[in-house]
């Protein structure tokens, strides 16, 4: 009996055998020179296809996916995978799927043939390369087609009303946010249409800031001769290159600095200029003029003052102590905004007058006194020359002289419950000697 049970036992073990071998045979013969059953790229079936025809049915597939389209406003892109050189390495891909079931040894072949044909998948994946490179060339190209510079809020003044513009918002491409969605499209091979991802610019100054200016804060006027053509150009040009200057909170006002902005310096023309306590013929002449008239608005704004220097001599169009001298490098008139809100300085030309007004907002008006004290005059010291160009007894004023002045400056905030009283610097205005000759040339006989 024994023997008999096992004899059945070696009979069914070699029927299954042989069937086994009877399909895997059968198998063999079925995808002779084809992909087996069950291989999949991705979601893609492979079963049963050679290899020519697995390559074009993945190269149709991609062809129908190759570019998309790139969309902001009215605006389209085409992202073309071709010009940037992608690469799904097909042919690699299909023979990795040919060689599935036949490139390892028979054992682990026929192992891996009965599980897939017994339903089990094999799933493969492209290797993917591109010339990144291309790729960020093409996203610089789509932020400088779609950039959108921002517009700033603008405010001027026109027959003493504020005029204050809307500012709009600019754009740029949030490359960062593109560059994932690109790659994404290569990876899954997407063809579907894109919104441009941007990032939106901020203006600099906006209508919400300057709209706080609303009132004049400071002004002050200084006269000149309108008949000097050439100083006349020059107080003209240094009031254009600082005039419509807006300084928000904490900024600085620099006289210099905005001369230099505007290029002006070869357009200035010879006037007379004060240099070592003697008015003398120069380049620029009149300029002064436009940084002291800047500078006591500045004063009866309640703007910080920085640096400010007075002339050697009293100047004949403001009084003493107010003056502010500038000189290219050297000199220059700065003050800055101390206030929570911008400040406007605005300057005009009125046939004989130079006016600047400094606008704000009305909650920082003070009202403001600015005053002078002369605490020094400073004699000046005759001198006496003798000299044989002239006859005896002759008497000739080679140099007029003047007096010195130190004159100390303040500004005086008013209220009504109590004065304030700021101290703003000393002037001084140097003694000029004057200079007398004497004819000592006695007559020839």
């Amino acid at each position: 009996m024994i023997i008999l049970r096992k004899l059945k036992i070696a009979i069914l073990l070699s029927l299954i055998i042989i069937s086994f071998n009877n399909v895997v045979l059968s198998n063999a013969i079925e995808f002779k020179g084809k992909i087996h059953k069950n291989v999949y790229i991705r979601d893609m079936d492979l079963s049963g296809l050679t290899k020519n025809e697995a390559e074009n049915k993945i190269n149709e597939m991609l062809s129908n996916n190759e570019s998309c389209i790139l969309k902001l406003n009215n605006k389209e892109f085409i992202f073309s995978k071709e010009k940037i050189d992608v690469d799904y390495n097909v042919d690699e891909l299909v023979k990795e799927a040919y060689d599935v079931g036949r490139s390892e040894g028979i054992i682990s072949n026929l192992k891996v043939k009965a599980n897939l044909n017994m339903g089990d998948k094999l799933i493969l994946d492209y290797n993917i390369t591109y010339n990144e490179k291309k790729l960020e060339e093409y996203i610089k190209y789509i932020n400088k087609e779609i950039y959108k510079k921002p517009i700033n809020s603008t405010i001027g003044v026109n027959n003493g009303n504020i005029i204050v513009t809307k500012e709009k918002y600019g754009y740029k491409l949030n490359e960062n946010e593109l560059r994932q969605v690109l790659i994404s499209k290569i990876e899954n091979i997407d063809k579907k249409d894109v919104i441009i991802p941007i990032s939106y610019i901020k203006p600099h100054y906006l209508y919400s800031q300057l709209s706080q200016i609303n009132s004049v804060l400071g002004r002050f006027e200084t006269y000149f001769n309108p008949n000097n053509k050439n100083r006349s150009s020059n107080i003209k040009l240094a009031s254009d290159a600082n005039n419509n200057i807006l300084l928000c909170p904490g900024e600085r006002f620099s006289f210099n600095s905005n001369i230099e902005d505007a290029h002006i310096y070869k357009y200035l023309k010879e006037a007379p200029v004060i240099i070592n306590g003697k008015s003398e013929k120069g380049i620029g002449g009149g300029m002064c003029q436009v940084s002291s008239t800047i500078y006591n608005a500045a004063l009866y704004s309640g703007m910080k003052i920085i640096n400010v220097k007075n002339h050697s001599i009293p100047s004949k169009y403001i009084e003493k102590g107010r003056d502010a001298t500038v000189s290219r490098g050297c000199i220059d008139l700065k003050f800055s905004n101390k206030f929570n809100a911008p400040v406007f300085i605005y300057n005009e030309i009125d046939n004989n007058k130079i006016v600047s007004t400094i606008y704000g907002n009305e909650k920082d008006k003070m009202d403001i006194e600015v005053i002078t004290e002369v605490t020094d005059i400073i004699n000046n010291k005759v001198i006496r020359k003798n000299s044989e160009e002239y006859d005896f007894g002759q008497e000739i004023i080679e140099q007029q002289g003047r007096k010195g002045y130190k004159v100390k400056t303040y500004r005086v905030y008013k209220s009504k419950l109590d004065n304030k009283t700021e101290y703003i610097g000393e002037s001084y205005y140097p003694p000029q000697d004057k200079v007398i000759i004497y004819g000592t040339r006695q007559e020839r006989k």
